[in-house]
């Protein structure tokens, strides 16, 4: 497709100021099938005698406009980044547009500026209320996750480390008060009550994680400390300058490290982790390392290592989750968190 050469201008001015449209290949196309496809609407909407009537209420439920907010949704495009670069198209192009059409008279630019305006703007309302639905759905969705997690956790944790406690002790109820073996089998059922305590403790630290008035990373150190007491195989360091997030973004940013932390004292009890976090003006960069013995990526499901609910939440966030291992060479989750307020 030839792109004319006013609207490829257009297009690599929004693409200067919003990369992640110009770099994502599928982003890419959609901007450039929308922006076609507004210009040939105020065409329409011009030759018609358009530009008077209404200019989004008759169009706000488009199947195709839905289609194109719930992409955007689909890859963390917020719609007040769509709007921004539309004000972009229609300040640039407005005058090759009245050139287009031949506008001469007052009344001419006139209709021509409301024609290009309603091909630009018919676009957002669908945008808006389809990206709001899949938020509304990824949270639904993420909250089913955590529930599900939840409840594996005390499925497979404490109530398996409780039920064998149990029966330690009916086993020591059976045996003789001279047995020598008695005191091995008491101490034996304490140490399994006492893991699903710790693994009680820990889901209510992980129920209650808040970051409150902290920076996100104090806020991790805080909870390192009361989550994994006397570990001393963690160490957390910042670079760049350090700020604030929305509290929100906060406290999903925070739940997936943690849950990164605790996979790795499931998975790598005994390995050494790093945790660094890079500020920018834009971002802020989390990195997760560990030493431990690593897997194969695909070989084991995502949602034994809870991966599948920490995408979940990064998606909310509009943030980047990718996690890196191989056998024998440890485990690595970045995150990459914007730091505006959308």
């Amino acid at each position: 497709m030839t792109i004319p050469a006013p609207l490829a201008a257009v297009l690599a001015e929004i693409g200067v100021r919003f990369p992640e449209l110009a770099d994502d290949p599928v982003l890419a196309e959609s901007l450039l099938d929308n922006v076609t496809s507004m210009i040939s609407e105020a065409h329409e909407r011009y030759a018609a005698g358009g530009g008077t009537a209404s200019v989004v209420s008759d169009r706000y439920l488009d199947p195709a406009h839905l289609a194109t907010g719930a992409l955007h949704a689909e890859h963390a495009q917020h719609p007040a980044g769509a709007m921004l670069a539309a004000e972009m198209l229609f300040d640039a192009y407005l005058p090759v547009f009245v050139d287009e059409v031949d506008a001469r008279t007052t009344a001419e630019v006139l209709r021509a500026t409301r024609a290009l305006h309603a091909g630009v703007w018919s676009r957002f309302p669908a945008g808006a209320i389809a990206y709001t639905e899949a938020l509304r759905q990824r949270v639904t969705t993420t909250n089913l996750d955590s529930r599900e997690q939840i409840a594996r956790d005390l499925h497979d944790r404490v109530a398996h480390g409780v039920l064998a406690g149990l029966q330690r002790l009916d086993l020591v109820l059976l045996t003789d008060p001279d047995d020598g073996e008695r005191v091995a089998q008491l101490e034996s059922a304490a140490r399994l009550l006492r893991g699903a305590l710790t693994d009680v403790q820990d889901l209510a630290l992980s129920l209650h994680a808040r970051v409150g008035d902290d920076r996100l990373d104090d806020a991790l150190r805080r909870h390192v400390d009361d989550l994994f007491p006397g570990d001393d195989r963690i160490a957390i360091t910042t670079t760049g300058v350090a700020g604030t997030l929305p509290n929100w973004k906060a406290e999903e940013a925070l739940t997936i490290l943690l849950e990164a932390l605790t996979n790795r004292r499931k998975h790598a009890p005994r390995s050494a982790a790093t945790v660094e976090f890079a500020w920018s003006p834009t971002t802020v960069v989390v990195t997760v390392r560990d030493d431990g013995p690593g897997f194969t990526p695909g070989a084991v499901p995502e949602g034994r290592l809870g991966q599948r609910t920490m995408r979940e939440r990064a998606g909310v966030l509009g943030a980047r989750l990718d996690v890196e291992s191989a056998p024998g060479a440890g485990t690595t989750v970045r995150l990459s968190v914007p730091r505006g307020a959308l």
